[in-house]
């Protein structure tokens, strides 16, 4: 029989001891997730089903798989303007969620003080694979601080359009589309003449004019450039002195009053569905969206990029995008580095291809190729692809928050000739500190 000497017994009961500790329940960590509704992780008709179903619901739980004794609560802020606001709010009293999906830009600049800065925080290799990150640092600077991750998704601006509508107009878009100002509005005009609305929009639905953000915007960067544009936010130059921009609010009016939008725009919250239903031509969409129209509408959905203003201008052939949304971690997390790690994972390589087989955009990533995402050539998702790498920066999020107010919410009033371009600007001005 083998002896055991007294350390030799209190060495054992030790390491069994260690055993029982590294082999029983690790300690409960929950991580508060805010997650956009429609225009994000989540697809705009993914939340009419059963929530477990979602793309970012079943990613979470691989998460939690990997990472045991940790859950993830989801919380989906359906108005994206609010939840700014929510955050901030929340942050100064220290209870704001531990991830939250947020706007790029200006929007998470001017929230610093409850965003936690993540320069130590993210690993190198996200660093080198993931692009866009120029969208979450600090004041657009090469070198500004980290605020967080650009979200797994590279939005895309253009317009979804109706073929069999555009057809009976007498035109094929697929071979011919316009590529000036003047002959998209020959063609919006042909579209009215068969009695379908040209284009269907809410303009003031969750408090942002969706046409001027989405596809005006490129006219705007056309005629002004994104510099002078942060200049004019920054009130150092006037938005009133903008000669381009006032001519994009003329032809936004002149859109309106000839009967090109839906009459209730200002008023609309359901253009998305009716233009599903072929109730009309155009609809001013992302990327995120595209699935759910392709699934609608099959082989009659077309995509087409906003036409150039002017043919003579530096920027041509792009359109509005790039990381419009951002995952940031709040200040008063508990938990930075898994935080983080959240962050990391679901820009990872595998979840962005998880995500393609339920929503399908441009990535962030510089090794997933079209052909790992199953996008045959000629189809909508790859023509859209196409401007991945050449788009111009979203401009609404160059603005700083009490200019883009004005600029969401009063917008839809020049348009309907409520408000004339001219007093429009001098508001942005103001809210700028122009005097």
């Amino acid at each position: 029989m083998r002896r055991f000497t007294i350390p030799a017994l209190l060495g054992i009961l030790l390491l069994a001891s260690l055993a029982l500790v590294a082999c029983g329940p690790k300690q409960a960590v929950k991580l508060t997730v805010w997650m956009n509704g429609a225009d994000s992780y989540i697809g705009p008709t993914e939340q009419q089903k059963p929530q477990d179903q979602w793309y970012v619901s079943q990613a979470f739980r691989r998460f939690e798989k990997a990472n045991p004794g940790v859950t993830i609560e989801l919380i989906v802020q359906a108005d994206q303007n609010a939840a700014h606001t929510n955050f901030k709010t929340a942050g100064l009293a220290g209870n704001a969620p531990d991830v939250a999906n947020l706007w790029t830009g200006q929007p998470i600049f001017a929230m610093k003080d409850v965003i936690l800065p993540l320069d130590k925080l993210v690993p190198a290799d996200d660093l080198k694979k993931i692009v866009g990150w120029e969208s979450v640092r600090d004041g657009f600077k090469a070198d500004g601080t980290i605020l967080g991750y650009p979200a797994g998704q590279n939005q895309i601006c253009f317009m979804m359009y109706n073929k069999a509508i555009v057809k009976k107009a007498g035109m094929d878009w697929e071979a011919n589309p316009p590529k000036t100002i003047q002959e998209f509005d020959a063609a919006l005009g042909k579209i009215k003449a068969i009695g379908v609305t040209p284009i269907l929009v809410d303009e003031a639905a969750q408090s942002v004019c969706w046409w001027l953000a989405w596809v005006a915007d490129y006219w705007w960067a056309q005629t002004t450039g994104n510099q002078t544009i942060l200049e004019e936010t920054y009130g150092q130059k006037k938005f009133a002195d903008d000669k381009g921009f006032l001519a994009v609010l003329d032809h936004y009016r002149s859109l309106y009053k000839n009967g090109y939008f839906r009459k209730d725009m200002a008023t609309s919250n359901d253009s998305f569905t009716q233009f599903l239903n072929g109730k009309g031509a155009l609809w001013p969409s992302v990327t995120s969206f595209l699935a759910d129209a392709e699934k609608a509408l099959g082989p009659d959905l077309g995509v087409l990029m906003p036409p150039s203003w002017d043919p003579t201008l530096k920027l041509q052939n792009s359109t509005i995008g790039g990381p419009g949304q951002s995952l940031v971690v709040a200040k008063n997390t508990k938990y930075p580095e898994l935080a983080v790690k959240l962050c990391s994972f679901l820009n990872s390589k595998a979840e962005v291809l998880a995500a393609e087989k339920i929503n399908r955009y441009p990535v962030v990533r510089t090794d997933v190729t079209p052909e790992e995402m199953g996008w045959a050539a000629g189809s909508n998702i790859a023509k859209i692809q196409q401007y991945s790498s050449t788009y111009n920066y979203w401009v609404d999020n160059l603005l700083t928050a009490d200019v883009a107010n004005v600029f969401y919410i009063q917008a839809v009033l020049v348009a309907t000739g409520k408000m004339t371009p001219q007093a429009f600007v001098a508001e942005m001005d103001k809210k700028a500190g122009v005097k």
